[in-house]
């Protein structure tokens, strides 16, 4: 199935939302990609394909903030620590 491959800047930009750019343990669940910048389009691919969520409650000023998904983790051959698990929105 290719729904599983990432592209290189999507497992870059999914890796730095997780942390991993200088180390192997996952430290966080955010990224923040400019409304124009490059990093928006790939953001909307990795949510489309289910491996991040957006999050406009952390949104500042035409920054857009996304978090990796459980999915998105396990694309990387990471796990989410509990703590960094997004949890579906209420209805």
């Amino acid at each position: 199935m290719t729904d599983f491959l990432l592209t290189h800047n999507e497992t870059m930009l999914t890796r730095k939302a997780l942390g991993l750019e200088h180390c192997n343990s996952v430290n966080r669940n955010f990224v923040a990609a400019h409304a124009n910048g490059e990093d928006i389009g790939t953001a909307d691919r990795l949510v489309g394909k289910g491996y991040m969520v957006r999050n406009p409650d952390r949104d500042f000023g035409s920054m857009r903030v996304f978090a990796v998904t459980a999915a998105g983790a396990k694309a990387i051959g990471k796990k989410l620590p509990p703590a960094h698990v997004v949890l579906p929105a209420a209805a």
